[in-house]
């Protein structure tokens, strides 16, 4: 099937959308209009693009036997431009487990497309090279690969195409782990959580689900401390700015303007009661993200 041209779906229009899901939701408003069924709009079209996207992307990769998973390894390899990469590393890049990116390297080294090699740092560990078969194969692949993406997005127009790809970093912001070493700053002594898994540990506790950013951690020494920030607390809105995601408090701490502020006014809720605190912060305030 040929995506739909940008035309058909013109934004000045705003014409409605009647994909598949929209019958769905129009069921649902009809038939339980006390249930918010909104959020399933998104969920159940990433589901069903997932689902549709897919095994199209596989027939490209299936032409050149291999597959989407086996592809997304070689490229990775080549990405990193190095000539060996822990399987540590690539578990990381690609945010598998160790058990499963161990199954996928087997899988390209008996296929001849990669080797795997002592690692000089580690004794006991293994790195990944490409073979040259490996490097033939993905430089044969790749243009069909991304010829076949770009006429799977078709259908949207380039600032449909960066409006989507911006909204959907920030849904996939908010729901990746963050990484150790993952920080705004520090100079508040707050360490938080998104909104999604704030939501997730209000309820299992009981509060009500509201969303903002969860205080993790507050660092005794700190100004988040002196200010009166707890472990615990839910962090909703920063300058009147609505909190769901670091970088929310991130651009409330910078404000207007390019220099950071030097005091913030924060909306807080403890367990279920809202508050309000206002923390001065160091000359490189900001906020570190665990």
């Amino acid at each position: 099937m040929t995506p739909r041209r940008p035309e058909t779906f013109h934004a000045a229009h705003e014409l409605p959308v009647e994909d598949s899901i929209a019958g769905v939701i129009d069921g649902w408003h009809a038939t339980r209009p006390d249930l918010n069924v909104e959020p399933i709009a998104i969920t159940a079209r990433l589901a069903r693009l997932q689902a549709l996207v897919a095994p199209r992307l596989e027939t490209v990769f299936r032409r050149f036997g291999t597959r989407g998973a086996d592809f997304a390894l070689l490229a990775t390899l080549v990405r990193l431009a190095g000539d060996a990469v822990s399987q540590r590393r690539l578990a990381s890049e690609l945010g598998l487990s160790a058990g499963t990116i161990s199954l996928r390297v087997d899988r390209l080294v008996g296929n001849g497309l990669a080797e795997r090699l002592p690692d000089p740092a580690d004794g006991r560990g293994a790195v990944i090279s490409l073979t040259d078969a490996g490097r033939e194969l993905f430089e044969a692949c790749a243009p069909e690969h991304l010829a076949n993406v770009e006429e799977l997005l078709a259908g949207l127009n380039a600032d449909e195409r960066a409006q989507l790809g911006r909204l959907l970093a920030k849904l996939l912001y908010t729901l990746e782990d963050p990484q150790p070493d993952e920080v705004v700053s520090s100079e508040l002594g707050l360490v938080v959580e998104d909104a999604p898994t704030a939501l997730e540990r209000r309820r299992a506790v009981g509060l009500p689900p509201l969303s903002g950013l969860l205080v993790r951690h507050v660092d005794p020494a700190g100004p988040a401390a002196a200010s009166g920030v707890r472990p615990g607390d839910l962090l909703t809105s920063a300058e009147g700015r609505p909190l769901r995601t670091r970088q929310d408090l991130q651009l409330a701490l910078i404000g207007s303007g390019s220099r950071r502020r030097r005091t913030v006014e924060l909306e807080i809720t403890r367990g279920a009661e809202p508050l309000r605190l206002v923390l001065e912060i160091g000359p490189r305030g900001g906020v570190s993200a665990g």
